[in-house]
């Protein structure tokens, strides 16, 4: 297995993890030198913006670096993608490239996670008294949005009902895209009251 990168914009990665999805690109539609596929490269973005883009776009300036404003790193066999015969260091991915079928995760250029499939919740406090069932693995879910006291809650909860309005854990993560990395995490002491757990931790599996 090998480590692949697909840059892109900001709404293209939003797009894409919604859906699930990304869809090859097309010879009749232009941008596909290679023939029809996910492009992708093993460059990490450490080398910097200017050798990255040098070597996806050859040489073309133009929206570079809204091309790079995120990217994804997907986990593949080798085997999935075929080396373009060229200087440059690009594979092809045949076919639509479905995330669920491998690790991946998606960051913003300067690293920080924007979305991954799954987080690990545990805790040797309090929260794992109160709700030992809601610890484990869990599949990020995008698109559910709950209804608490007739406001669209832009938080993120966990608890044994997707769409619980009182769900046992709860991080008030100003509508990041993902579990916040740094805001700490609530449990609940009943339906209206909240404690901090220190020993609360909600990371990504890879």
């Amino acid at each position: 297995e090998e480590l692949f990168y697909h840059y892109l914009t900001l709404t293209g990665a939003k797009a894409i993890y919604l859906s699930g999805k990304l869809h090859p690109n097309l010879a009749v539609n232009g941008p596909a030198v290679h023939g029809d596929g996910v492009y992708l490269t093993t460059l990490d973005p450490k080398l910097g913006r200017e050798q990255v883009g040098r070597n996806n776009w050859d040489g073309i300036t133009r929206r570079q670096d809204q091309k790079m404003e995120s990217y994804f790193e997907i986990l593949l066999p080798s085997k999935k993608v075929k080396r373009a015969k060229e200087r440059r260091n690009i594979q092809v991915h045949t076919g639509v490239l479905h995330l669920a079928s491998y690790k991946w995760s998606l960051r913003a250029w300067n690293g920080d996670l924007l979305a991954t499939r799954y987080f690990m919740i545990s805790s040797d406090g309090e929260a794992a008294v109160r709700h030992g069932y809601a610890m484990g693995r869990y599949t990020l879910c995008s698109n559910i949005a709950t209804l608490d006291n007739q406001h669209w809650r832009p938080d993120w909860c966990a608890g044994s009902v997707a769409v619980d309005n009182t769900p046992a854990l709860l991080q008030l993560s100003n509508n990041s895209p993902s579990p916040h990395e740094t805001i700490p995490w609530k449990y609940a002491v009943d339906d209206s009251s909240w404690q901090d757990d220190e020993n609360l931790r909600v990371c990504p599996v890879y």
